[in-house]
């Protein structure tokens, strides 16, 4: 029970580490669209006022990957990161979502 204890704390710090380093100014960009600035704050909100990200409103960290989502809980993709980016599918259309700095 200690050993599953200790993974998930584990698990917490590293999320939490990892956040850390995701907060701040990226570049969002949504298919074929051209990139467009978004900040991911602190306190997991989003702000944009690109028109490819109008949706994404909350963001998430987990041990490896990002999760972008709607102002109401809804999921709009998870991405994993790559070379100092993050890529993943939007759930909505499959486009490609790619954050960069």
């Amino acid at each position: 029970m200690t050993a599953i204890r200790n993974l998930i704390v584990f698990a917490a710090f590293a999320a939490a580490a990892q956040a850390g380093d995701l907060e701040g100014s990226w570049k969002l960009a949504v298919g074929a669209q051209a990139p467009c600035a978004l900040v991911l704050v602190a306190d997991g909100t989003v702000t944009t006022d690109c028109a490819t990200g109008n949706r994404v409103a909350r963001w998430r960290a987990t041990a490896d990957k990002l999760e972008l989502r709607t102002a109401s809980g809804e999921t709009v993709g998870i991405l994993t990161a790559k070379d100092g980016s993050y890529a993943g599918k939007r759930f909505s259309d499959g486009k490609t979502i790619v954050l960069s700095r």
